[in-house]
């Protein structure tokens, strides 16, 4: 035989096993996983899908689906939207296209392709409208929607999809998260095969957590706000390129805390008007749910500051839609041209009235509360050298330069004196014997204060204990004002048999016109 027609078979029958031993099997997971939403099937091995590309898999999910032809509404929207089911509208067929972050300029492209699969105008859109993608400097979309339709619709998409690798590595993620019943993955959220959306849960302790870290960066690096007024035009062009389609249109509600700190600012609150006014404008009617109500004001209802669970998206479905009973009474107001100036003026009285709750999801948690802090204690002016003898238990733990201290309205006012380097101070409790603790047990301390200080985080709250000759500690910093009292706490576990345990706050001054008032002190043991 020709040596060369004998090396030839030898290639391709190697070849042949190849593909055999290795690929086909890959290909076969990939299908029976399908992390890429490119079949319709669903098995106990891949009902928990990671959505690490949503704008793609959404995409796929639409393209290769036998019945999109029978869909009566798209629903479009941010991350937030995704909590809506779209099994819970009654009556009609709706595809929930909504993925991270969509902006305004990405609806017109998914809407125009989705259109061009059917043949025909859809009978509603559902839009749900964020106020963050008002911000003029908002981050642009990573990729314009033909980006995901032309992968889609490539040559041998699907085929190559399934022999890759990289979707392997995903098919791997979700089996082990279906076979567990559990994800195994860290991400905001997790689908199912029929494209219902669920969060991670998040225990409220968490969700405190999150939204004070996003106040808390808000304050110390606040992101540059100015209204977009070509949303306006965005909309108007959607709303022309499908005239026979009815828009029915939702804002979607985020925290009270979050809502408060960003519409307190001037731009903020300019921007939000104009987005009411430019939605009205365009579409005559929103069903408005970012406002203060019985929902934003339990955070409960959220993950994070932002982000709604889904049962309050069953609630907005029920009130934009079904027109049944909702969970939460009076969750949605409905804005027309004829009640938009009352609407806006009550989120504006709204906002005034609830001012002083923007912390409140700091409020005392359950548990045995220790002692109270008793104002009558303190006599001053007080210089730092003497108020240990006249406060005790409470007192100075760390000093650094001088300090004075005067009893201001039954609360205790701190200035610094002669200052000439970062003075600073460490001002709370030791619990001794008089105090019964328990080792193993949190220890939360809530602080009222307000205050003059140059950045946010000068001012924080600690709890360290000493166990075996070593202590341990933790740190919380403020945000505060000097027109508004607020609540801040922070919270340790105790370790067993400490020798010390100190908490209160740490303030590092910078110059004499600066001062911190503290009025009240909780302190609660679970």
């Amino acid at each position: 035989m020709n040596p060369y027609l004998n090396w030839l078979k030898k290639v391709i029958i190697a070849f042949v096993l190849f593909v055999i031993s290795i690929v086909l099997p890959i290909i076969s997971f990939n299908y029976y996983i399908d992390p890429l939403w490119l079949f319709g099937h669903k098995n106990q091995w891949n009902d928990i899908q990671q959505g690490f590309n949503e704008r793609q898999q959404k995409v796929n999910k639409w393209t290769f689906s036998e019945s999109k032809k029978q869909t009566d509404a798209l629903l479009l929207g941010s991350s937030r939207s995704t909590y809506l089911n779209e099994h819970d509208f009654k009556g009609i067929n709706v595809y929930n296209f909504a993925v991270s972050s969509m902006q305004v300029e990405e609806y017109e492209g998914y809407v125009e392709y989705a259109k061009s699969q059917t043949g025909k105008e859809f009978d509603y859109i559902f839009l749900g409208l964020d106020f963050f993608a008002s911000n003029t400097f908002r981050p642009a979309p990573e990729k314009k929607p033909s980006y995901y339709i032309e992968n889609t619709n490539s040559y041998l998409y699907r085929l190559k999809s399934l022999a890759s690798i990289d979707t392997l590595k995903k098919s791997i993620v979700d089996f082990q998260s279906s076979r567990i019943n559990k994800p195994t993955f860290i991400d905001h959220r997790y689908y199912s095969r029929t494209n219902i959306a669920k969060p991670f849960s998040a225990p409220i302790d968490l969700v405190n957590r999150r939204i004070e870290t996003n106040i808390y960066e808000h304050y110390q690096m606040p992101e540059r706000y100015k209204y977009d007024s070509n949303i306006k035009d965005m909309l108007i062009r959607l709303k022309e390129k499908n005239p026979h389609t009815e828009f029915i249109v939702y804002t979607t509600p985020i925290t009270y805390p979050r809502m408060a700190v960003e519409l307190q600012q001037k731009e903020y609150w300019q921007g939000y008007t104009n987005w009411l006014t430019d939605i009205v404008d365009v579409f005559g009617e929103v069903h408005h749910f970012m406002t203060v109500n019985k929902v934003t004001t339990n955070l409960s209802n959220f993950v994070d500051s932002h982000h709604f669970k889904p049962e309050i998206g069953s609630d907005i479905i029920d009130h934009i839609w079904n027109k049944s009973n909702q969970t939460n009474e009076n969750f949605g107001v409905d804005i027309t041209k004829k009640n938009i100036d009352e609407s806006i003026k009550s989120t504006k009285r709204d906002l005034k009235e609830y001012e002083n709750s923007i912390f409140s999801y700091l409020e005392p948690i359950k548990g045995t509360k220790i002692f109270e802090w008793n104002t009558a204690r303190f006599q001053g002016p007080l210089k730092s050298s003497s108020i240990l003898d006249q406060t005790h238990p409470f007192q100075i733990v760390g000093l650094k330069g001088d300090f004075q201290f005067i009893n201001k309205d039954s609360s205790l006012l701190i200035q610094p004196t002669n200052v000439k380097s970062s003075p600073l101070i460490q001002l709370g409790y030791q619990l001794d014997e008089s105090i019964e603790t328990k080792s193993e047990k949190r220890l939360s301390v809530i602080i009222s204060l307000k205050g003059l200080v140059k950045n946010p985080g000068d001012v924080q709250l600690f709890i360290q204990d000493q166990a075996n000759d070593t202590w341990e500690g933790v740190n919380y910093n403020t945000i505060i004002s000097p027109n508004q009292t607020r609540a801040f706490k922070v919270s340790k576990v105790i370790r067993d048999h400490p020798s010390s345990v100190l908490f209160g706050i740490k303030w590092t001054a910078d110059n004499e016109s600066e001062w911190v008032q503290i009025e009240k002190v909780e302190v609660f043991e679970e």
